[in-house]
């Protein structure tokens, strides 16, 4: 008997001890990884064509899983939480060959160490624009944890504050829900023509949940030309793209290499799973339409919520081209026969054109419709 109930202790205790081990195996890490830069220094000055390094170290109460470097240029000099505005030149460079430059790589780190020593270099492009840049380090541990800091740099020289005939006003960016279409526009002037325009866009302090992305986009227009352009295009917000604050900056380069970039903020929210409360027939468009003469639209919309607002888009496809917007607010209608005529103006650019409708209901659902329509001679 004596035997037995040492036994019976001893399972006991192991259970106990095994016990308080599985409990401690399963605290949660919350703790964020800590990022120390070491080089670069604030506003240290880079040659284009040249290299960057940084030399960072990474450190986690842990383990280490991966690290990001993200360089994004800061024209419209912004700082991770609002915005200001400043103009950059370029120099001399040939405006047709230079748009802002932006890099985006992950690192993985093997073998789950608390501490790392990142030392990196990357190639500048030759041919971009000169000016500050923002090059951000992202730390993630294997809980997921991560962390981030910003520090700024000079790539060639930088400008701010010299004035070369180039405005950026009237820029519209509004709140888009993930896995739709946002419209990025703007008024723009330069004396000396536009060469091209970019936008660039990038989260702020944002923490994406698994399976979504820090959704980064870059592209530059080089369709645009003259003195005057309205700026208007489609991009495509990612169904995974991680939810927050987002910082989108247009930058307009014109044909003497200088440059002038204004920025605005936005949120990327959940996708509207309402939109099936508006409805339409097919949107129907004439395909061809002369040149000062009239166009037709017709849609049949419908919407549970009541109908308050429908707004009509039209651009140009193929750079700088007729543009044309308007709204229709109604009141207590829950369909309506959509049918309007759109007078397109003698000297409208000829080729292909987008129309697209966006319906707002009472309830602040949105849905929208469009089509492709060709203006000829």
């Amino acid at each position: 008997m004596k035997n037995f109930s040492i036994k019976v202790i001893g399972l006991l205790t192991i259970a106990f001890f095994a016990s308080c081990s599985s409990d401690d195996d399963n605290i949660l890490d919350t703790e964020k990884p800590e990022i120390t830069i070491n080089d670069p220094v604030e506003d240290e000055a880079f040659a284009v064509g040249g290299e960057l390094h940084f030399d960072v170290d990474l450190s986690d109460n842990d383990a280490l899983s991966s690290y990001k470097v993200d360089i994004h240029n800061n024209f419209d000099g912004h700082t991770h939480s609002g915005v200001l505005n400043s103009t950059v030149a370029i120099g001399t460079k040939q405006a047709t060959t230079v748009s802002p430059w932006s890099y985006n790589e992950t690192f993985q780190i093997e073998g789950t160490p608390q501490t790392y020593h990142a030392h990196e270099h990357i190639q500048i492009p030759a041919e971009i624009a000169e000016g500050p840049y923002h090059l951000g380090i992202t730390v993630v541990d294997a809980s997921g944890n991560e962390n981030q800091v910003y520090v700024q740099v000079i790539i060639g020289e930088d400008h701010t504050g010299e004035e070369h005939g180039i405005s950026i006003t009237d820029i519209e960016s509004e709140d888009v829900g993930r896995g739709s279409e946002m419209h990025a526009e703007a008024q723009v002037t330069a004396e000396h023509e536009i060469s091209s325009i970019s936008v660039g866009i990038h989260g702020h302090g944002l923490n994406p949940e698994d399976g979504e992305i820090k959704w980064t986009f870059d592209e530059t227009y080089d369709d645009y030309s003259g003195t005057s352009a309205e700026f208007h295009e489609h991009i495509d917000i990612p169904e995974n793209a991680a939810l927050g604050e987002y910082h989108m900056t247009i930058t307009v380069v014109d044909a003497e290499g200088n440059s002038h970039s204004e920025g605005v903020h936005f949120h990327i929210t959940e996708a509207n799973n309402n939109a099936d409360a508006i409805s339409f027939s097919e949107l129907t468009v004439d395909e061809e339409v002369k040149a000062g003469e009239e166009m037709h639209v017709d849609t049949e919309i419908a919407s549970e919520h009541g109908i308050e607002n429908v707004e009509i888009h039209i651009h140009f496809e193929d750079g700088e081209g007729w543009s044309y917007e308007e709204d229709f607010t109604y009141e207590e209608e829950t369909s309506i026969d959509f049918h309007k005529h759109i007078d397109v103006p003698a000297d409208a650019a000829i080729g292909e054109y987008h129309l697209s409708i966006e319906v707002t209901d009472h309830d602040g659902n949105t849905a929208s419709t469009d089509a492709h329509f060709n203006v000829v001679e």
